[in-house]
């Protein structure tokens, strides 16, 4: 129990500091460095932890520790998109890309020293299905392309997932979505207007994760 408490200390120091830096590198992509804030780096920092924690959590259910720092680097990804998203209203997509062609080499290595060709099969599976999904978003609900990119990476840390974790992260999402909505109708907003769906994508992709 002592060595998982000092693992999430760890992680937590590792991505409280790195997703900040991740997400002034997305917002430079963006030519958005103007939205650099003390408070949004602080979000990022905080996000970035959480991120940390729900690593942690996944490796120890899953018993496959090779997977750690993958998850780490996918959990900072997620989470500094998403703060550019929040402020933006866009997706940093170099970050996204690079974030998910790096996920998806480390996680194969990983899962090969482990023999888990299953574990593989399915956080492929996991990324089409996500991608696919918001694809339908992007065309009948407003959700941008940024989105679909977004998901395709989220799906990448979904290969060992759970019944429970999927149904935390679907009522998540679903959640923050119909709050940032109601949030928009009361600040003046219709059904035209745009909502950033990153926060609540990276919100349920960890917690579908960890859970």
């Amino acid at each position: 129990m002592d060595a998982v408490w000092l693992g999430v200390v760890i992680a937590a120091v590792v991505t409280g500091a790195a997703t900040p830096v991740l997400l002034a590198r997305g917002l430079a992509q963006l030519a958005r460095r103007d939205a650099m804030s003390r408070g949004l780096g602080l979000a990022g920092a905080l996000g970035g932890i959480a991120a940390g924690a729900a690593a942690v959590a996944a490796t120890q259910r899953m018993g496959i520790w090779e997977l750690a720092p993958v998850l780490l680097l996918w959990g900072c990804a997620l989470v500094a998109a998403a703060c550019c998203d929040a402020v933006t209203q866009r997706v940093p997509t170099a970050l996204v890309r690079q974030a998910g062609v790096l996920t998806c080499a480390l996680l194969t290595v990983a899962l090969a020293v482990h023999g888990d060709w299953p574990g593989l099969a399915l956080s492929g599976v996991a990324a089409l299905a996500s991608g696919l999904t918001l694809l339908l978003c992007w065309r009948f609900a407003g959700a941008g392309f940024g989105d679909v990119r977004l998901a395709t990476l989220g799906g990448l840390g979904l290969g060992h997932a759970t019944q429970r974790g999927l149904l935390l992260a679907f009522a998540a999402f679903t959640l923050i979505t119909v709050t940032q909505a109601v949030v928009t109708v009361m600040r003046g907003g219709d059904r035209r207007s745009t909502i950033p769906y990153g926060p609540a994508l990276a919100v349920g992709f960890l917690l579908a994760a960890a859970a």
